[in-house]
C-alpha cells in the first residue's frame, strides 16, 4: 500500500509539473497596436472623413455665389403687403440657409472626428477585455485539464468512481466550451476593431496594448460636460439651428408687421388680419422647437446624471476589488510559502495563483469598463479637427 502511494503522488506531481499557465501581456512577437495608432489609422482610412473638406468647401462656393447677388427685395406680383413681406422673410432665410449649411458641413467634420475616435476606442477597449477574459478561460481550461488527468490516475488506482470521473470530465467540457467562446469573441471584436480602422488584424499576428490608467473622475464638471455636449452633439445642432431659424422666422415676421403699421396711413383690415396668421404661425412654430429643445436639455441633464452616479459605482467596485485583490494576494503568498514546505499541495496553489489573476483580470477589466463610461461621459468635449 505504501508503494501505491508513493508512485501515485510521483505521477500526480509529474503531471502537474507538465502543466503551464497562460498569462496575458506577452505579445510574443507579434505586433503591437496602440490606441493612438488605431484612431489614427482610423481617420487616415475613412473615405468619409477625407471627403469632408471638399463638401464644405462646394457648400462655401454655393453660399459666395448666393450673397454676391443677394438682395432683400423680392421681384414678383404679391396680392398684399403681407404676402410680399413673407417672401422678403423666406428670401433672407434661404441665404440664411447657404450659410448655415457651410457651418453645418464643419460640424459634420468635428463630428466625424469625434464619431470615429469615439467607435475606435471602445472598439480597442472591448479587445482589451476579450484578452482578459481569453486569459481566465484558459487558466480554467488548464486547471480543468490538470484535475482530469489527476482524476484519471485516481481512478485506475480506485481512489474515484467512473460517476465522479465523468463529472470532471464534464466540468473540462464546459471550460473547453467557455475557452473556444473567449477565442471566437475576441477574433470578433479584433474584427470590429479592424472595420474601424480601416485595416486588417489578425489575433495571430497583432496584439493591443494593455496598458490603461484610471481617469481623472475629480475633474469631471457636468457643467462643463453639458455646455460642451450642447455645443458639439448633432441632435442639439440639429435643434439649435431649427430653433435659431424659426427665432428668425419671428421677429423679422413681427418686424415687418411693425413697419407696416408705421409707414402704411391707410391700413387694411385684410392686410393687417394676414400679419397677424403669419405671426401666430411663426410664434407656434418658434414655441414648438423650444418646447423640444427644452425638454432635450431635460432629457440630457438626467442622463449626464445617470451617467455620473455610474462612474461613481464603478469607482466603488473598483475599490472593493482592489481589497479582493490583496486579501487574494495574501492568500496567494501564503499558499507559496506552504508549498515550498510542503504543506499544501500544487494543485492548491496553483487554484490560489489562477484565483489571483482572475481578480486581478477582474479589476483591470473594471477599470476598462470605468474608460468606457467616462468616454461616453466626456465625447463631446473633445472634438476640433485640425
Amino acid at each position: 500500500m505504501r508503494k501505491l502511494c508513493k508512485a501515485l503522488a510521483l505521477t500526480l506531481c509529474t503531471v502537474m509539473l507538465l502543466s503551464t499557465l497562460t498569462v496575458v501581456g506577452d505579445p510574443g512577437g507579434k505586433q503591437i497596436l496602440t490606441l493612438e495608432e488605431a484612431k489614427k489609422l482610423a481617420l487616415e482610412n475613412n473615405t468619409q472623413f477625407k471627403l469632408q473638406d471638399n463638401y464644405i468647401k462646394q457648400s462655401q462656393e454655393d453660399y459666395n455665389d448666393e450673397s454676391e447677388n443677394f438682395t432683400e427685395n423680392v421681384r414678383g406680383r404679391y396680392s398684399s403687403v403681407a404676402q410680399k413681406a413673407e417672401a422678403r422673410i423666406k428670401n433672407i432665410l434661404g441665404l440664411d440657409a447657404l450659410y448655415s449649411k457651410v457651418e453645418e458641413d464643419v460640424f459634420k467634420k468635428n463630428d466625424l472626428k469625434r464619431k470615429i475616435s469615439y467607435d475606435v476606442t471602445t472598439a480597442y477597449y472591448d479587445v482589451m477585455k476579450a484578452r482578459y477574459t481569453l486569459d481566465n478561460a484558459t487558466r480554467a481550461m488548464d486547471l480543468a485539464k490538470k484535475n482530469l488527468d489527476i482524476a484519471k490516475i485516481k481512478l485506475e488506482h480506485g481512489l474515484i468512481t467512473n460517476s465522479m470521473l465523468l463529472q470532471i470530465e464534464n466540468a473540462y467540457k464546459t471550460t473547453q466550451i467557455e475557452y473556444n467562446k473567449a477565442v471566437s469573441d475576441l477574433q470578433n471584436d479584433m474584427a470590429t476593431l479592424s472595420k474601424n480602422i480601416g485595416g486588417k488584424l489578425d489575433i495571430s499576428n497583432y496584439e493591443v496594448d494593455m496598458t490603461i490608467g484610471l481617469p481623472d473622475v475629480s475633474a469631471i464638471k457636468l457643467d462643463k460636460i453639458k455646455e460642451d455636449y450642447i455645443k458639439n452633439s448633432s441632435d442639439f445642432y440639429t435643434l439649435k439651428e431649427t430653433l435659431d431659424t424659426a427665432k428668425s422666422k419671428k421677429f423679422m415676421t413681427e418686424g415687418e408687421y411693425e413697419d407696416y403699421l408705421e409707414d402704411t396711413h391707410n391700413k387694411s383690415k385684410n392686410v393687417q388680419d394676414e400679419f397677424s396668421d403669419l405671426i401666430t404661425n411663426a410664434n407656434r412654430d418658434y414655441d414648438n422647437v423650444k418646447y423640444k429643445y427644452d425638454e432635450a436639455e431635460k432629457a440630457l441633464d438626467i442622463s449626464l446624471s445617470s451617467q455620473y452616479a455610474a462612474i461613481i459605482s464603478t469607482m466603488d467596485t473598483i475599490e472593493n476589488l482592489r481589497k479582493s485583490v490583496e486579501n487574494a494576494r495574501t492568500t496567494f503568498e501564503q499558499s507559496k510559502t506552504k508549498y515550498e514546505l510542503g504543506l499544501v499541495s500544487k494543485n492548491e496553489f496553483e487554484n490560489n495563483e489562477s484565483n489571483l489573476k482572475d481578480l486581478e483580470n477582474q479589476l483591470k477589466m473594471t477599470i476598462i469598463g470605468l474608460n468606457t463610461q467616462y468616454l461616453a461621459l466626456t465625447q463631446y468635449s473633445y472634438t476640433s479637427t485640425k
